[in-house]
C-alpha cells in the first residue's frame, strides 16, 4: 500500500503523465484523450492521501462550461449544442484533474515544460526530415513551409506554431543552457520560421525582445539583438517563402472591398487577413439581424449560420467549413457577450499574474494567446483546448497568489 501511495502522489508520476499528455497533442486525438482519462483516474485515487487543492483561477473554465450548458435553453439546434458540450468537456475534466492531484512544485512544472519542449524538438526534426525526403523525390521546396510541412500528421501549421513558440520561449528564458538545450532552441527557431505563421512569428519576436531585457544582462541582450536583426535582414533582403507570405498579405489585402462588397466571385483573391475580416463582418450582420448580441445562438450552432452568409455573398464552397477563425467572435456568436467576457478573463488572469510575479512565461502566454485568439477559434478545437487549458491549470496550480 505504501508503494501505491508513493506512486499516486509522486511528482515524477505527474511529470511523466502531464508531459506525455502535452506531447500527445499533435498526435491523433485518441492518444491525448486516453492520457487525460488516466490522469483523471489517478488524481482521483490520489485523494486518499491528500486533500483536494482548489484555485480560484479554475472558476473561469468551470464558469464557461456552465454558460455552455445554459445555452441549451436558447440554442437554435439542440442536437448540435449537445455535441458541442461533449467536445468541450475538457473545460471541466482538466481543472478537476488539477484539483484532485497533489501539490505540483515549480520545479515539477519546469520539468514538465522542459521535456515537452524537447519532445516538440523531436517533432520538428521529424517534420523537417520528412519534408527533405519529399523534396528529394519531387524537387518541390513548398513542402518545407506552412501546412505542407506538418501534413504528415495532418496538422494545422498555426496550432503547431503556438506549441513551438511557447516551447522555444521556455527554453530561452527558463532552462539551463546546455548543448542539448542550445540545439533544441536552434531547431525550434528554424521550425517556427518554416511554419511561416506570420502572427506567431511576430509575437514570438516581441516576447523574445521583452524577455531579453527582463531576464538577461546588457551584453547578452546586445548580442541577441544583433543575431535577431541579422536574421530579419536576411529574411527581408533575400527571396524566401516567409517573405512572400508577408508581402502577399500586405499587397493583396483590400480591406475596403471586403467590408463593402455586396457580392464576391468564386475566384476572389482572399488572404488570411481579408477572410478573417469578412468573417467578422458577417458576425456583426448575423447578430444584428437575429438579435443575438446578448446570448448568442447556443454552443456549437453558428456554423450553419456562417455558411448561409457565405452563400449569400457568393463565396467559394471551400470556405463553407471555416468557422469564425476568431476565438472572441466565436464565443460571442454562440454564448453571447458573457462568453466573450470569459475568454477575455483567461487572458486578464495571465497578465495579472505576470504583474504579481514578473514571470516572463505568463507574459508570453498572455501575448501569444491574445494574438492567436484573433486569428483562430483556438479553444473550439480539441488540440487548442487541451493545450491552452493544461498550461492554464498547470501555471496557476503552482502559484500562491492568484
Amino acid at each position: 500500500m505504501n508503494r501505491i501511495s508513493k506512486l499516486v502522489t509522486s511528482q515524477r508520476t505527474y511529470i511523466v503523465l502531464l508531459c506525455s499528455f502535452l506531447i500527445a497533442i499533435p498526435l491523433q486525438y485518441g492518444y491525448s484523450t486516453g492520457i487525460l482519462i488516466a490522469l483523471l483516474l489517478l488524481s482521483l485515487f490520489s485523494l486518499k492521501y491528500h486533500k483536494p487543492e482548489w484555485k480560484r483561477a479554475y472558476l473561469i473554465p468551470f464558469g464557461l462550461y456552465g454558460l455552455m450548458i445554459l445555452s441549451l435553453f436558447w440554442s437554435i439546434d439542440l442536437k448540435d449544442s449537445i455535441r458541442g458540450l461533449e467536445r468541450q468537456l475538457g473545460l471541466v475534466i482538466i481543472p478537476l484533474v488539477f484539483i484532485f492531484m497533489p501539490t505540483i512544485t515549480i520545479k515539477t512544472k519546469n520539468s514538465i515544460l522542459y521535456y515537452f519542449s524537447l519532445g516538440m524538438s523531436v517533432f520538428a526534426l521529424f517534420f523537417i526530415l520528412s519534408a527533405s525526403m519529399t523534396f528529394f523525390k519531387t524537387d518541390d521546396s513548398s513542402v518545407f513551409f506552412y501546412h505542407a510541412l506538418v501534413s504528415p500528421l495532418d496538422l494545422n501549421a498555426i496550432y503547431v506554431s503556438v506549441l513551438t513558440s511557447l516551447c522555444l520561449l521556455f527554453l530561452v528564458f527558463k532552462s539551463r543552457k546546455t548543448i542539448i538545450v542550445a540545439l533544441a532552441i536552434g531547431l525550434l527557431s528554424l521550425f517556427l520560421l518554416l511554419l511561416a505563421s506570420k502572427t506567431i512569428i511576430v509575437v514570438t519576436f516581441v516576447c523574445l525582445i521583452l524577455g531579453l531585457f527582463h531576464t538577461f544582462k546588457k551584453r547578452t541582450v546586445a548580442v541577441s539583438l544583433l543575431i535577431f536583426i541579422s536574421l530579419i535582414t536576411i529574411l527581408i533582403v533575400f527571396s524566401n517563402p516567409i517573405k512572400k507570405r508577408f508581402n502577399r498579405e500586405i499587397e493583396a489585402s483590400n480591406i475596403e472591398e471586403v467590408l463593402t462588397f455586396e457580392k464576391f466571385n468564386k475566384v476572389y483573391d482572399w488572404t488570411g487577413t481579408t477572410i478573417r475580416l469578412f468573417q467578422a463582418r458577417i458576425f456583426y450582420e448575423m447578430a444584428e439581424e437575429d438579435e443575438v448580441f446578448l446570448n448568442g445562438y447556443g454552443i456549437n450552432t453558428s456554423q450553419d449560420k456562417i455558411v448561409e452568409k457565405q452563400k449569400e455573398y457568393n463565396l467559394w464552397q471551400g470556405y463553407y467549413t471555416y468557422n469564425f477563425h476568431n476565438q472572441y467572435i466565436q464565443a460571442w456568436s454562440e454564448l453571447g457577450i458573457i462568453g466573450f467576457v470569459f475568454i477575455v478573463l483567461f487572458l486578464v488572469l495571465f497578465f495579472k499574474q505576470y504583474l504579481v510575479n514578473r514571470d516572463v512565461m505568463f507574459l508570453s502566454l498572455f501575448l501569444i494567446m491574445l494574438a492567436v485568439f484573433v486569428t483562430e477559434s483556438y479553444l473550439w478545437r480539441q488540440r487548442g483546448l487541451y493545450h491552452f487549458l493544461l498550461l492554464f491549470c498547470l501555471f496557476f496550480k503552482t502559484e500562491e497568489k492568484i
